[in-house]
């Protein structure tokens, strides 16, 4: 779809329009201000730009990427979000080509072998389904605490395709919790399948969610494996920013308020006002909330969504491996310490240089400080395997983050049918994107699909005004 005339166009009937008309805005600082420098406004900036429009980005941050975030400066070079690069990834996968990065497999050496550290016990998790304190019902005894509740939801998907998850009854929007309660795991079994779920919490987790994932899983995985961007994750954000014309990102700009309606969008970030006549934010929900907003009373209201949509609180610690295990059990480790699970992080000749413990959930601890958590992590490593370890960075994406508050979105029971389509709908002039807007993916891919919709959506909708 390119309307490079047409778009130019309809932006300055739009600038004309807004001239004209009363008690609307005047001085425009942009055709579209978008909010947030992730993947869905670079996405949306990329495309908007390509038809004509005058875009400018508004990022609270001092990097770009959002949820993308390699740590250049560790071993390993660690990505603290956004990994995984589906085969199904279109969208990513054609702008790395347009930007001259390449996707490539994952490092050698990767195995799907963990050690489990239970009850004081360190032992293979392959040990796990004769284990005498394993209280999983027999037909589930074989998967790990990590694995159960994906086990069990996939021998009952009702999902037939990507589509399904939008438009099935609401019998299957239950929580995770009843859902695995009804499969005959007692209490002792769902507290160890809440240890580093990738939720909050199995009561506020809708089944949805993960059958949704399943599917995409099933769809993606038919054509190969997962593939990464070649160098680090945020090499793409940086390379689209870099594509974007001059003056086009703002970093350090945070946004303190908006208001939107039929005229236009104006929001207030880095201590000025900018004015456009449509805008597109990609805030999280989280974000969003905790800002002064004023939307458009003609469209249908979405604060209660904005107010409650969870968000996965994730902390992380990166350490640089000094020396290695005292067993020859794998590095990868699913634990019930407060470390949680532990991931190896291999350089590009697929030596393990690295370890990211990885916290999720009930087990995050918003009030203990980086350096608690490093001698936490330092001294857990060495207690149960041995390993001598030098943490240096500590990452947190948590409620108490003011640019994210999580790390990403996932439904709660009875959210989905009254709030699905809803969230994509725009107040006024000003639209939404994101990965928690997203459709037919999750993710990364998620999130351009989104910023791509809405981009979309402004064209269609400026080459309304031109024609009136």
């Amino acid at each position: 779809m390119q309307l490079t005339r047409r778009g130019f166009v309809a932006a300055s009937g739009l600038a004309l329009t807004a001239a004209c008309t009363p008690n609307v805005r005047r001085s425009q600082d942009a055709d579209i201000l978008i909010l947030g420098a992730g993947l869905a406004g670079l996405h949306a900036a990329r495309m908007l730009e390509a038809d004509g429009f005058k875009t400018l980005i508004l990022e609270a941050d001092t990097r770009i990427g959002g949820r993308m975030h390699t740590l250049d400066q560790l071993p390993g070079r660690p990505e603290a979000g956004g990994q995984q690069v589906g085969q199904s990834y279109a969208r990513i996968r054609s702008t790395a080509i347009d930007l001259g990065l390449n996707v490539v497999p994952p490092a050698p050496g990767g195995s799907r072998a963990k050690t489990m550290v239970f009850g004081n016990r360190v032992f293979d998790a392959r040990d796990w389904a004769s284990a005498p304190d394993n209280p999983f019902p027999d037909a589930f005894k074989r998967a790990n605490p990590d694995t159960a509740l994906f086990m069990a939801a996939a021998a009952e998907n009702p999902l037939v395709d990507q589509y399904a998850w939008r438009e099935i009854g609401s019998e299957f929007d239950i929580s995770a919790e009843a859902f695995l309660e009804r499969a005959g795991f007692d209490p002792a079994s769902r507290a160890l399948c809440n240890i580093a779920l990738n939720a909050n919490d199995l009561s506020t987790y809708s089944m949805l969610n993960l059958w949704r994932s399943l599917t995409l899983f099933a769809i993606d995985s038919s054509s190969g494996g997962s593939e990464e961007i070649e160098g680090g994750s945020q090499r793409l954000p940086e390379a689209m920013a870099d594509s974007l014309s001059e003056g086009a990102l703002k970093l350090g700009s945070a946004v303190t308020s908006i208001s939107a309606d039929e005229s236009g969008v104006e929001v207030a970030a880095g201590g000025r006002t900018y004015r456009a006549p449509f805008g597109i934010s990609t805030l999280p929900f989280p974000v969003l909330r905790k800002l002064d907003v004023t939307l458009s009373s003609s469209a249908p209201p979405i604060w209660p969504i904005i107010d409650q949509m969870p968000y996965t609180q994730i902390q992380q610690v990166h350490l640089e491996i000094e020396e290695g295990p005292s067993d020859d059990l794998p590095l990868m480790m699913w634990t019930d310490t407060p470390i949680e699970r532990v991931f190896p992080v291999r350089n590009s000749t697929g030596e393990t240089v690295a370890l990211t413990c990885w916290i999720n959930g009930v087990g995050i601890r918003p009030s203990t400080s980086d350096e608690d958590w490093k001698s936490l992590a330092e001294e857990t490593l060495l207690a149960t395997r041995g390993i001598r370890a030098k943490a240096h960075k500590v990452v947190r994406w948590d409620k108490d983050q003011p640019l994210s508050g999580g790390a990403y979105m996932h439904w709660a029971p009875g959210q989905i049918q009254p709030w699905a389509e809803r969230v994509t709908q725009p107040s006024g002039r000003l639209h939404f994107a994101g990965e928690h807007t997203s459709f037919l993916h999750t993710g990364m891919e998620g999130a351009m699909e989104a910023g791509e919709r809405a981009a979309y959506a402004i064209i269609e909708a400026a080459a309304g005004v031109e024609a009136s």
